[in-house]
């Protein structure tokens, strides 16, 4: 069956370890026609144009063109102004941010203190898995508060509890500010009918459900970040379709069916020796395997540490990143890339691939798989690996918006899951907290539904920690409790390139790519 695509569907866009990565150009549309329009693709439909509850990688993407954040990731800077233009902590609890004073909305409404303190008021004020995380991103584990000052154009953000990744938090497609018209028609906000919602450079103008969307850019924007090596002009329009097969993204960016598209696998060869078309990569997801191990959920891992453990024994990393990934992904060693800040680099620690010692253990056992739809031959080989162990595997592959809730909030529907945790940079603690602390349920993130002590006073150590040596210190101690308890199975982190056409150009910011950031050149 062929591979139609593995998507980074991670509800945490992490942000932080500022690795620069390249940038790409072009020379001139490849047919000589001028073009104010790029046309791009998406891998999956978005399951909602509302910035605060957006999950899957298609809901973040969109979520960049129409709604602006506070700050930005810059690309010779770590961070650059977005919506704020000075920012300021006096401790890891109180941040103070400068709000521009032109920034206005698509209606004409201004963008001042008050709108964006109405908009994170909205944000933690959800009960919605997907706003959870973007909370604990931007705000972490305490209660915020906001208090704006709109005639000295200040908003001050207070904590209850300490947390030092704020401004990097802030960034995040998901804080994006939705403006008051949006506020007041929330199902609107969903669907993309609320012209006024959209603070950012673009307004949905058109779309169609599973199928397409039409982005126009504002005339009367002027808020673009000050990146310094990003050329060309913003497209008047962009035109996204959703398409999930690799190798038609590929005969379409040969034939100029579209301008921009995103690989993940071998297709992406085709391109990287041919002048005719610019490359950028750059880490994208780490998959893991997660057991379940809620309590009353029904799952075989509950309690059961030597089961997990025969798993992983089971399941060669590098046969399901051949699988995945036509054998283009890297080792990884913990719960997210190794490139991060404090990640965990130790070989010892993971369980060696050995399927007849893993037999011993799950012959007879009922296993439910749960990975996301067009993960065809990836699931195929995680669920025959556990096959030819003695295993019974029901494979369960729902879209990403279901996927995502079963995950989040049914334990009752599955024993392990297919992750991809956002490995496009590096605030690790939120990979950890995928595996410790509190559920979604409880207000945590941890899908795991684990009870590991010892490995949160770690993580709450290096949350709590003033300096970053002893933060890491604490976060390297809670991924080992992680790794030795098997709360999860760290398989391979996958590299994904943008290829641009010639006359347009598509960049990598600090480890991550930004839609709003494509351009036409020549």
């Amino acid at each position: 069956m062929v591979r139609k695509s593995l998507l980074t569907t991670a509800a945490v866009v992490a942000v932080g370890s500022l690795a620069l990565a390249g940038c790409s150009g072009g020379s001139a549309p490849a047919d000589g026609a001028e073009t104010d329009t790029i046309n791009a693709e998406l891998w999956y439909a978005p399951a909602t144009f509302d910035p605060a509850k957006a999950s899957a990688t298609s809901d973040r993407t969109i979520a960049r063109l129409g709604f602006d954040t506070l700050l930005r990731q810059g690309d010779t800077e770590a961070l650059v102004g977005g919506l704020a233009t000075e920012w300021e902590s006096t401790s890891a609890s109180e941040y103070s941010f400068t709000i521009r004073d032109d920034a206005t909305c698509a209606d004409g409404t201004a963008i001042t203190p008050s709108v964006i303190a109405a908009s994170f008021e909205y944000l933690t004020g959800l009960e919605d898995s997907g706003a959870q995380t973007w909370k604990a991103q931007a705000f972490g584990t305490g209660e915020a508060t906001f208090t704006a000052d709109d005639e000295a154009g200040t908003l001050d953000v207070s904590l209850s509890e300490p947390y030092s990744q704020l401004l990097y938090g802030v960034t995040g497609s998901g804080t994006g500010i939705i403006c008051p018209a949006g506020l007041e028609d929330t199902e609107g906000l969903a669907a993309g009918t609320v012209e006024g919602a959209f603070s950012g450079p673009y307004t949905l103008t058109d779309s169609t459900a599973g199928v397409s969307a039409t982005y126009s850019l504002r005339d009367d924007y002027d808020a673009w970040p000050a990146w310094e090596t990003v050329e060309g002009e913003p497209a008047a329009t962009i035109n996204l379709t959703v398409q999930p097969d690799s190798n038609t993204s590929a005969n379409l960016l040969e034939s100029g069916g579209v301008d921009v598209a995103r690989f993940y696998d071998s297709n992406a060869l085709r391109f990287e020796e041919d002048d005719s078309y610019s490359v950028v990569s750059f880490a994208s997801s780490a998959y893991n395997l997660v057991f379940n191990q809620s309590p009353g959920s029904g799952s075989v891992f509950e309690g059961n540490p030597e089961l997990r453990a025969a798993v992983a024994q089971a399941i060669d990393p590098q046969g399901f990143n051949n699988a995945g990934l036509d054998g283009l992904g890297v080792e990884q060693f913990t719960v997210n890339s190794a490139s991060y800040n404090c990640a965990l680099e130790e070989p010892s620690l993971l369980h060696d691939y050995d399927p007849a010692a893993a037999s011993e253990l799950l012959t007879g056992q009922n296993i439910r798989l749960l990975i996301m739809s067009n993960w065809d031959p990836a699931a195929d080989y995680l669920a025959e690996s556990l096959r030819a162990a003695g295993a019974t595997v029901e494979v369960s592959a729902p879209d990403p918006a279901d996927w995502t809730k079963q995950m989040r909030t049914e334990p009752g529907t599955w024993d392990v899951a297919v992750a991809a945790e956002n490995a496009e940079s590096g605030l690790i603690h939120l990979s950890i907290a995928r595996y410790l602390g509190p559920t979604y349920a409880e207000g945590g993130t941890n899908v795991a539904y684990t009870d590991n002590p010892e490995g949160v006073e770690f993580y709450e150590a290096g949350m709590n920690a003033a300096d970053s040596e002893t933060q890491c210190e604490n976060f390297l101690a809670a991924q080992e409790t992680i790794l030795e308890d098997t709360a999860m199975m760290p398989l391979i982190t996958d590299t994904h390139r943008y290829v641009a056409r010639d006359g347009f150009a598509t960049y990598v910011l600090s480890g991550y790519w930004d839609i709003s950031a494509m351009r036409i050149v020549g």
